[in-house]
Order: structure tokens, then sequence, then C-alpha cells
């Protein structure tokens, strides 16, 4: 019984003192004006959560993230095409993809995607480009950034976009 609290203890210390460096890297990332203005010290134990979260991803991990980020991609071409067939109006890419599950199931994949691309990314540009595609962190937000005011074939574009990022970040990630 007293090693399972000294254990749960131990577990909870660690869980917050990673929680707290998360935190650190993540208002150094929001405070600065760039990426060149980051400190060594918040991209030393950037590199160090990165290398962590590398160690933790399986290769079927990494299939699945992609294949789902894929999916969820051609799932809302497919019904943003059929939007575009029948009157490519501006409205419809709201409901199609803002205001919808199908969207914020987009978002998680497309977010998911893009943490695995700058987990494994080589340089802080590309690390900090994959990082910056994740914001804002609301799946309601993110959409509207992306996809509000947008007619289909528009909104089309912004998916071969995320497409070409996925290639490209899968390729990164089996180097």
């Amino acid at each position: 019984m007293k090693r399972t609290a000294i254990a749960i203890k131990t577990g909870l210390i660690l869980g917050l003192g990673a929680l707290l460096i998360l935190a650190s890297c993540k208002s150094q990332d929001t405070t600065t004006a760039g990426p060149d203005n980051v400190s060594d010290s918040a991209r030393k134990v950037q590199d160090r959560v990165d290398s962590l979260r590398k160690t933790h991803y399986l290769n079927n991990d990494l299939s699945i993230i992609f294949l789902d980020a894929t999916s969820w991609i051609m799932k809302t071409q497919m019904a943003l095409t059929r939007a575009e067939i029948a009157g490519n109006k501006k409205a419809m890419v709201d409901s199609l993809v803002i205001n919808s599950t199908q969207g914020d199931t987009l978002y998680l994949t497309l977010r998911r995607m893009y943490e695995a691309g700058a987990v494994f990314a080589t340089s802080y540009t590309e690390k900090d480009q994959y990082r910056a595609m994740r914001e804002p962190d609301s799946s309601k937000l993110w959409l509207q950034k992306y996809f509000q005011g947008n007619t289909p074939t528009e909104a089309l574009t912004t998916l071969q976009k995320f497409q070409n990022d996925a290639t490209v970040i899968n390729k990164i990630v089996r180097r």
C-alpha cells in the first residue's frame, strides 16, 4: 500500500514536471515574434521532448496517422466535390466542413499528422512550420481559419495543400 502511494506521488511529480516543461515551451513559442527569437534553452527542451515522443511512436502508429489523415482528406474532398457540382456556394463549405463532425475529425487527424511532422522534422524552420499548422488550438477556430468564406472549389485547393503536406511529412518520418 505504501509503495503504491509512493509510486503514485512519483508519477504525479514526473507528470507535473513534464507539463511544466511543455507549458514553458508553449509560452515561449507564443510570446516570441518569430522562430529566430526562441531561446536556446527552449529549443533544447523542445528537442528533448521531441526525442521522447519519437521513441513512443511505433511504425503502426505512424501508418495509422497518415492513413487517417489521407482518408479524412479524401472523404472531405468527395463531399466538397458533390457540393461543387451542386452549386459551388460558400455556405456549403460551412455546413459540410466547419459546422460538422466530419470537419472536427479532419482537424484532429491533421493535427496528429502535423505533430508527427514537427517531431520528426530535422530543421527548426520545418518544426515551427508544422507546429504553426496546429494553431489555433480549437477545431472550430482552426476550421474557420482555413475554410470560412471559401467556395467548395477553394476548399478543395486547401485540402490539396494538406494532402501535399501529408506526403512530405510521411517522407520525413520514413527517413
